[in-house]
């Protein structure tokens, strides 16, 4: 097959429990065109005869844009909070030593991963 040409002739209103019935003709010719120039059909402006349409292409630029304030906007909170703790425990106490702050968050656990379980010996059992 080489090229289709589809289109729909005399269309017929559809009513709720009307039975349908589809049918097909077909007209094969025999073609004289280059194995090289078949899909060229394809590429041709006429055959995308579809308008653009502005309002989605809009609409996504703007989702898009919406998404990646949001994400700038809850790393910027999270580095501002960071920043502000980090500065905070610069400040040194009575003997020299640096005050050691809480972690929130994600940094209380992040040592957490490799620490076996207790009772380790009943968890491999089951």
């Amino acid at each position: 097959i080489i090229e289709v040409n589809l289109t729909s002739e005399n269309p017929v209103p559809i009513e709720a429990g009307q039975k349908l019935s589809f049918t097909y003709t077909v007209h094969w010719k025999e073609t004289s065109k280059p194995f090289e120039l078949r899909f060229n059909r394809y590429l041709e402006y006429d055959f995308f005869e579809h308008k653009i349409h502005w309002f989605s292409v809009f609409n996504s630029f703007m989702m898009v844009i919406f998404l990646c304030g949001l994400v700038a906007l809850i790393l910027l909170r999270t580095l501002r909070n960071d920043f502000a703790r980090y500065a905070k425990d610069d400040d040194l106490d009575v003997e020299g030593m640096q005050v050691i702050g809480e972690d929130t968050g994600w940094k209380q656990v992040h040592g957490d991963v490799f620490r076996p379980p207790q009772h380790l010996e009943l968890f491999a059992a089951i």
